[in-house]
């Protein structure tokens, strides 16, 4: 699972994530810990510079979690290849390749967690203009 993953900044999308060595399909990329923000907290979280980094850890409950490792810098794609795995119980976040990807290529994410869903509402609530290339 040591894919030599880096960060490298991207002309208009700031930074993303990448990786060193091939990664085959179904492989593992990265098992993140999390950090877990109680309810008591998730209107000072999403009014902080932090809120793009947090993903839902129950959204019913309002509480957040923070991805640690890269999990929390890989950018959307509508159709990515790669996707996540939240796992509540051991308090990680699985990362898995969907294709196979290739030395030197961004790792990327569906933020829905579903192939094909575009997203909008994040972008939109952050007055963000996306575009799939």
């Amino acid at each position: 699972m040591s894919h030599q993953l880096y960060i490298k900044n991207i002309k208009g999308k700031g930074r993303g994530v990448f990786c060193k060595e091939p990664i085959l399909r179904d492989e593992v990329i990265e098992i993140c810990q999390l950090i877990v923000l109680p309810a008591s907290d998730y209107d000072t979280a999403v009014s902080s510079r932090l809120a793009d980094y947090f993903f839902n850890f129950v959204k019913e409950d309002r509480t957040l979690t923070l991805v640690l490792g890269f999990g929390s810098l890989y950018n959307h794609a509508i159709h990515s290849n790669a996707a996540y795995q939240l796992d509540r119980e051991s308090r990680t976040m699985i990362y898995y390749a969907l294709e196979d990807i290739p030395a030197g290529k961004e790792i990327n994410i569906n933020y829905s967690g579903e192939q094909g869903v575009t997203y909008t509402e994040w972008f939109e609530s952050r007055n963000i203009q996306f575009r799939e290339k």
